[in-house]
């Protein structure tokens, strides 16, 4: 155990100064000049003389010096905030604005914004005093340690149950969640862990406070790499990967060979469908399936090395005793040294725990015999058909265990008659056979629950990385919606009322 992520880092820079810490297609860094790096962007940080709770945004893409400047801000106890470059910026502002942010970071500087900007590059100038060949102490020249208790990263939810929220994170629960995970799943120095998954994301997160407690290193893959490009770049031993990237790298012969070189592949983020699964199983992959969130630091389950396929099919047991539990309404509750300190409110952080201190996730789900759990679906979901409740997760998993599906989603449609009916966006390869998609369906789910139309996957979802937000569920109705409009001859299915 380590007293935090950067107590690690300075312990492998003393030990082992000459490991590689961090790896990109230009250059290369070790556990002594990432440790020395860090330490000089501390102490610049400082001299800002910030607000306390105060956060820095960084609005843009996976670059070593992205990696430097979120591990420079922690260092200095600063509160750093991933955001999506994606987003408007009048989302971006809008989301930073209640965090009292005084500062961000972007491509390039843009004025005229509200708030100071820098450009990502000028974190080279925050590294700049960091000597390449000597380690630093490990506490800065300020002679102060980074709070193990107070916020340093915020982090928003996916936005999959509502408005995304800003989940605060410390340095305990965040070194916490790393070192469950890497006693499930072994990292040792000299393995490289492409982050293959973006920052402003928890399991991107993850990968870099995995690779500091254990002293392998992060490769950061090139901009517009595909994934198979950076595993064979790089040499890679570990990836993590959504459903919908696991789907494109086994549709080709290079994609599957970059994954067969490698010592571990974590799949999360979502439900992961079983023909994805046994496909990898079949090929001799080293999957391990998991369950996390935003609020958990990443994965709270998992698989372990060499459990059965039966397991795979599960998220696995969880990372550390008495962690997880099933409430009697089925939802998942968690508590434990990986927990999140709260959401940001205008009052400060708030938590919100059962009377009993756990955490209710709002997703469904069961053990097995053997403590296995799998996750069913979410509770906000649910809609009603024609008095029947639909689940949209059930669907969901049935289409995802067709062969030749690779996602599915289900979303509610108006209907004069029923209320609303269920109607599914599905990829398929190598079309969309609605015929084939009912036949199997009608195998294993009630007539009430099989969709009244299939439409394509949408061209922007293929670039979704992990859970669709409540957003983009949103989307797809109004898309449903269109599309059911606008097609002349309905299936006849649409006249018959759902029914068990």
């Amino acid at each position: 155990m380590v007293a935090d992520i950067f107590t690690a880092i300075g312990r492998h820079a003393r030990r082992r100064p000459e490991t590689l810490a961090i790896h990109t297609p230009d250059e290369t860094i070790t556990y002594a000049r990432y440790e020395s790096a860090i330490g000089a962007i501390a102490d610049n940080v400082r001299a800002w003389d910030m607000r306390p709770g105060s956060c820095t945004g960084i609005a843009a893409y996976t670059s070593l010096d992205y990696v430097m400047l979120l591990m420079g801000l922690m260092r200095a106890g600063a509160v750093a905030c991933p955001m999506n470059p994606r987003w408007p910026m009048r989302g971006i502002l809008d989301a930073l604005r209640p965090m009292n942010a005084e500062r961000l970071f972007l491509p390039a500087r843009i004025e005229g914004l509200g708030i100071r900007t820098f450009a990502l590059a000028e974190t080279r100038s925050l590294a700049a005093s960091a000597s390449s060949g000597k380690a630093r102490k490990s506490v800065s020249s300020h002679g102060e340690k980074a709070s193990q208790v107070n916020p340093c990263l915020c982090i928003f939810t996916s936005g999959s149950s509502g408005k995304p929220k800003a989940a605060m994170h410390g340095l305990a629960n965040l070194t916490h969640s790393a070192e469950t995970a890497n006693a499930n799943m072994p990292l040792e120095p000299g393995d490289r862990w492409l982050l293959s998954l973006p920052l402003f994301h928890v399991a991107g997160m993850g990968v870099l406070f995995r690779c500091a407690v254990a002293g392998a290193a992060v490769s950061v893959p090139a901009t517009a790499e595909s994934i198979e490009d950076g595993i064979m770049r790089c040499g890679a031993t570990h990836v993590s990967l959504v459903a919908a990237q696991l789907h494109r790298l086994l549709q080709t012969d290079r994609g599957v060979e970059a994954l067969s070189g490698l010592k571990a592949i974590l799949l999360g983020g979502s439900a992961i469908p079983e023909t994805l699964i046994r496909r990898a199983v079949a090929l001799g992959l080293p999957i391990h399936t998991s369950y996390g969130m935003t609020e958990t630091a990443s994965q709270i389950t998992a698989t372990r090395p060499g459990d059965p396929l039966q397991k795979l099919m599960t998220s696995g047991r969880p990372l550390a005793p008495d962690t997880v539990r099933v409430a009697r309404d089925g939802e998942i509750q968690v508590r434990g040294g990986s927990l999140f300190l709260g959401y940001r409110a205008d009052e400060g952080l708030h938590l919100p725990l059962t009377d009993d201190g756990w955490f209710a996730t709002g997703d469904l789900g069961a053990f097995d015999a053997d403590g296995y759990l799998r996750v069913t679906g979410r509770k906000d979901r649910m809609f009603v058909a024609g008095g029947e409740n639909i689940h949209p997760e059930t669907i969901e998993h049935a289409l995802c265990a067709i062969d030749g599906v690779g996602a599915a989603a289900v979303v509610p449609i108006a209907d004069e008659e029923f209320g609303r009916l269920p109607v599914a966006f599905v990829l398929m390869e190598p079309r969309l056979d609605e015929k084939r998609l009912r036949e199997e369906l009608g195998k294993v789910l009630p007539r009430f629950q099989i969709p009244r139309r299939f439409f394509a996957w949408p061209e922007p979802l293929r670039r979704t990385e992990g859970k669709i937000t409540q957003t983009g569920r949103a989307k797809l109705i109004r898309l449903a919606e269109s599309l059911w409009a606008h097609n002349d001859s309905p299936p006849t299915s649409r006249a018959t009322p759902p029914e068990s």
